[in-house]
């Protein structure tokens, strides 16, 4: 059942993501590639998507996603504020999924269009639910 609550928090964070016009990584060095590339992969899929995304590299085994126009995320580490999407568990894991639905929402034409990101993606977010389900 953890898989299933992890799925809806990470596309929660990756449509927070597709709707930002700014992301900030915040990441180990050995991530930045996987950065590069997913602009390229948006890009590919999605030209009319323009997200300037920017990578500060750290030395935590978190990731911190900050968004320009939303509240962002964090995959693994310390548990962040409640505005904040959390996800724990496997952070390499975790952040491969995440790049792959971002790719995928973004070739289905999120966030221009209208129901293509599933019915949950209507539906309010509620971080609170989401970490005790996690937990």
């Amino acid at each position: 059942m953890r898989t299933t609550f992890e799925a809806a928090a990470i596309s929660e964070l990756a449509r927070r993501t597709l709707r930002s016009s700014e992301v900030t990584y915040r990441t180990a060095a050995i991530f930045g590639d996987d950065i590069e590339k997913l602009c390229v992969a948006l890009t590919d899929s999605s030209p009319s998507l323009m997200i300037e995304m920017n990578h500060v590299e750290n030395s935590s085994d978190a990731i911190t996603v900050d968004l320009s126009d939303n509240p962002g995320g964090r995959i693994g580490g310390d548990e962040p504020g409640q505005d904040l999407v959390w996800i724990t568990g496997n952070t390499h894991d975790i952040w491969n999924r995440y790049l792959r639905v971002m790719i995928e929402l973004s070739s289905a034409g999120y966030p221009g269009c209208i129901g293509c990101a599933g019915p949950s993606a209507e539906l309010p977010w509620n971080e609170n639910l989401s970490r005790a389900r996690l937990a």
